[in-house]
């Protein structure tokens, strides 16, 4: 895929980079693979909306019943720091929902792909979220110590806790059973969880917002308050542990 060749052109080849009003970082390598796909997808297909990270939403994408969410490099912190643990995050959401997904992790050669109602793959082999059934021990990809807050009403069991930069990595890592489940409850938009999202549940997994509510794409708020995704019976758990914070 020519968006990873760029990523790689750039990883660890000290990229420019700056941070956008909004307090993120975004570099030069964001902006060219922005800029490809844009050129690869936006100009061909007219008749399908169009919301990247990189490009201002002018909203016009609400005139659409289909629409591209695209994030560049989702993990651009990791991708300066010259960690692999970031991605590049296509979907494409019809009426809401996603009907198709792509994310790459170009360090690791893995292409996350899935289809509604056809399943997900990476690298072409049929992936399922894991089996799991007990909270207790199991993997969870987060921020280490969010749980270890003393907001929490009683002390989370011990769970083997990893992070990874990029949201949807998590949630491809999660897709494919590496992890049981990842959580992040900070806000997030759109490009960062919808790839995520169709990959996880097309997988057998559930995600949902942490009240256990399905995400709604494309609408004029694209920012999400909480990300929740795993094998559905971690996912209940953990929704049922962090329903009532005031987030």
């Amino acid at each position: 895929m020519g968006a990873g060749k760029i990523a790689l052109k750039w990883f660890q080849n000290d990229p420019k980079s700056w941070t956008k009003d909004d307090g993120t970082q975004v570099s030069e390598a964001d902006i060219e693979i922005n800029d490809y796909l844009s050129e690869k997808i936006n100009k061909k297909l007219k008749k399908i909306g169009w919301l990247s990270e990189e490009n201002h939403d002018d909203y016009s994408r609400l005139e659409f019943s289909k629409v591209f969410l695209i994030d560049p490099i989702d993990g651009t912190k990791s991708f300066l720091e010259g960690k692999e643990d970031f991605s590049i995050s296509v979907a494409l959401i019809e009426k809401g929902r996603p009907i198709s997904a792509l994310i790459l992790n170009p360090v690791y050669n893995e292409l996350f792909e899935a289809e509604l109602n056809k399943g997900s793959w990476m690298n072409s082999i049929r992936i399922r979220v894991s089996n799991n059934k007990n909270l207790d021990g199991s993997r969870m990809c987060a921020f280490k110590p969010m749980f270890s807050h003393p907001a929490w009403k009683e002390p989370w069991p011990k769970m083997v806790i990893k992070n990874k930069n990029s949201i949807a990595y998590r949630m491809a890592l999660v897709a494919m059973g590496k992890f049981d489940v990842m959580m992040a409850l900070n806000p997030k938009n759109d490009w960062d969880i919808a790839a995520g999202d169709l990959l996880v549940t097309e997988a057998g997994g559930e995600v949902t917002d942490h009240l256990g509510e399905k995400m709604t794409y494309n609408k004029k708020e694209i920012k999400k308050k909480s990300v929740v995704g795993g094998c559905k019976d971690i996912h209940i758990k953990i929704i049922e542990r962090v329903k009532d914070l005031p987030l």
